[in-house]
């Protein structure tokens, strides 16, 4: 489905076909989470902290990266929708030309300023220096995943999904072996502990860039786009474009991982147990929100296609249907978390404190799926129609409230009151773009492209 048409036929295919990869290669790079998080617990409740502490920070540089891929597939999307596939290489040229610029700038911010984060975010005298030994690989690391992001995203526009799936297959099973080989030290290798597991991530993701990067210039033939390096001109204008869409697409993302931060912080005074419970939760979470978070990356594609082709309504039926599987699959996700809540959790540790506060977490924060599916649906409508100003003021309205109501249970509830304020968060936040998609501010006046 290499040159799908997302704009004819029919929409359910179109999401399925679409999402389906988006979803399984999702649930591959959970699976190898799951068990990248079993390994490092492995070595002891103070390395699964450091890494629990680490993801927040890790995920705002994740979040400046897909913020530029969501304005590459915005652009190059609505250029296709509207036939000018010159226009839409272009764009991907761009956005591949500055990524790697920019990853090295992460980079940088990432080594200088790691300590004096996760001090503010809690991290223990004993959880500290694991937490920059792990961090600064993954930091060096991103000067070539960043890149990597803005690859899959140029695919996902041209609604292309399948590649990005083989790749990321390739990529999670190298991860689960140097894992293995680089954390215990098999095959005569030396046991590098939590070291280990960051370098496994590292490599593994600079072999899928690189085979992402091979796709799209030498796969032209398979490819509505043509990315020809020897023919680049730097166009200033694209660019201010590239980045007038992705900013507020980062700021959104940022703000996600800026209120994780802030959140870890008042979970941080619950102590290392509370941290690693917390860690594990979001990756538990991760796995039920991946049928929505894939259809929202599919709705991006939709829209910004639909749009350049002037077809409105077809984004609205898109809409509805996409709302339909959210609910179905949101719901079975909340019935299994609050069923087995503590038989998850002991999938990743042992130790009884991190199970009841686990168990704890699930038993409210499960409730949030169903919101946040409905809720990313219309997301992925406002960033594919190039509102993304709107999709980040949202953002900041959830975590402000979900921040509010943690900082005024939590005294008086402890962490239950912290969960309670997840389950809040996420009920008005879907609310709220609810009535801003049935007011029509998302449709926009003039194409992109």
């Amino acid at each position: 489905m290499k040159k799908r048409d997302l704009t004819e036929g029919s929409i359910a295919k179109n999401l399925f076909f679409l999402a389906g990869p988006i979803v399984l290669g999702m649930f591959l790079q959970s699976a190898y989470n799951i068990i990248d998080t079993i390994f490092i617990g492995m070595l002891g409740a103070n390395e699964l902290a450091a890494v629990s502490i680490t993801f927040p920070v890790v995920f705002i540089f994740i979040a400046l990266a897909s913020g530029l891929s969501t304005g590459t597939t915005i652009i190059v999307s609505q250029s296709i929708g509207a036939k000018k596939l010159n226009k839409a290489s272009n764009a991907a040229e761009h956005a591949l030309f500055i990524s790697f610029f920019i990853g090295i700038i992460i980079a940088i911010l990432g080594i200088l300023f790691s300590e004096p984060v996760f001090l503010f975010m809690g991290a223990t005298p004993e959880v500290l220096p694991l937490t920059i030994q792990y961090s600064q690989l993954i930091f060096i690391g991103f000067i070539f995943m960043f890149t990597g992001f803005i690859a899959q995203g140029i695919l996902q526009a041209e609604g292309d999904s399948s590649t990005p799936l083989k790749i990321n297959i390739v990529s999670v099973l190298l991860n689960v072996v140097l894992d293995a080989v680089l954390i215990f030290g098999l095959f005569g290798f030396p046991a590098l502990g939590i070291t280990g597991a960051a370098l496994a991530t590292v490599i593994s993701r600079i072999i899928a860039t690189g085979l992402v990067l091979l796709f799209l210039i030498k796969g032209k033939a398979q490819t509505k786009i043509s990315l020809n390096p020897k023919l680049f001109k730097m166009d200033f204008k694209l660019i201010k474009k590239l980045f007038v869409l992705g900013t507020p697409a980062s700021l959104g993302n940022v703000l996600n991982s800026i209120g994780m931060i802030l959140l870890m912080s008042l979970i941080g005074v619950y102590g290392a147990f509370a941290i690693a419970a917390y860690g594990i939760g979001i990756r538990i979470d991760s796995v039920a929100r991946m049928p929505i978070i894939g259809l929202m990356s599919g709705i991006i594609a939709i829209t910004g296609q639909n749009i350049g082709a002037k077809k409105i309504n077809r984004i609205q039926k898109t809409i509805k249907v996409a709302s339909i599987i959210s609910i179905i699959s949101t719901i079975l996700f909340t019935l299994i978390m609050i069923f087995f809540p503590e038989t998850l959790f002991k999938i990743f540790s042992s130790d009884l404190n991190v199970i009841s506060i686990g168990t704890q977490y699930l038993s409210i924060v499960a409730f949030t799926y169903v919101f946040y599916g409905i809720a990313f649906n219309l997301m992925g409508v406002f960033l594919g129609a190039g509102k993304t100003i709107i999709s980040t003021a949202m953002i900041g309205l959830n975590w402000t409230i979900v921040l509010i109501f943690a900082f005024l249970l939590s005294p008086s509830m402890g962490l239950t009151g912290i969960w309670i304020a997840l389950l809040a968060g996420s009920i008005l936040f879907c609310l709220s773009l609810i009535t801003i998609y049935f007011l029509g501010l998302w449709k926009p006046k003039e194409n992109l492209y």
